[in-house]
């Protein structure tokens, strides 16, 4: 999936950004943005900087290499990785007909642009075109008023509160939605 998006320049010049699904030659972009948001903004993630810099190379090669598990997708400027966002089968859900929502990072100087919007475009595109997954879940730290309003927008029903420990050594409750995914893509995404 490609998309060129031009967006109007702002505090960060920018030529024409191109949302993609990331491939094993971005394992080493992929590993620097990742381990960068981990380390800048440790109470977003489920994991933290410490379980994942030691990773060996072929962990992040199989990690932006996608295949009906999961796909990982990245917004470039200019060859410059600037967003991550990834989609991935639930091993919660036995059945395996579950797409779990993660993994997303905006470099703060291209946020309040809508980029997170075509992530949740890309996901649910890629979701909605493998007829095993039947809902999809995500969920965001209750302070998260940016991400509630991404998920929100696309129709994802909040379906309750867990109490959580985050990596920045705060508690706060993880807000979790779920949003059933029709078989095949829709006409109007």
């Amino acid at each position: 999936m490609c998309a060129g998006l031009t967006l109007p320049a702002g505090s960060v010049e920018m030529t024409e950004l191109v949302l993609r699904e990331l491939t094993a030659d971005d394992w080493g972009a992929l590993r620097e943005l990742r381990l960068h948001a981990l380390r800048t903004e440790p109470g977003l993630y489920f994991s933290s900087y410490a379980a994942e810099v030691d990773r060996d190379d072929a962990s992040w090669i199989a990690l932006a290499t996608g295949d009906e598990a999961h796909q990982l997708f990245g917004l470039f400027d200019d060859g410059r990785l600037i967003a991550i966002s990834g989609v991935f089968t639930d091993t919660r859900d036995a059945t395996g007909g579950t797409a779990l929502f993660g993994m997303s990072y905006v470099l703060p100087n291209y946020r309040r642009r809508g980029l997170a919007l075509r992530c949740y475009e890309a996901r649910l595109a890629w979701a909605r075109a493998r007829p095993h997954f039947d809902r999809a879940v995500v969920g965001h730290r209750r302070s998260n008023q940016a991400t509630r309003r991404a998920i929100e927008h696309f129709g994802f029903r909040r379906t309750g509160d867990e109490p959580r420990r985050w990596h920045d050594g705060t508690e706060e409750d993880y807000v979790a939605y779920e949003l059933p995914l029709p078989a095949g893509p829709l006409d109007n995404e």
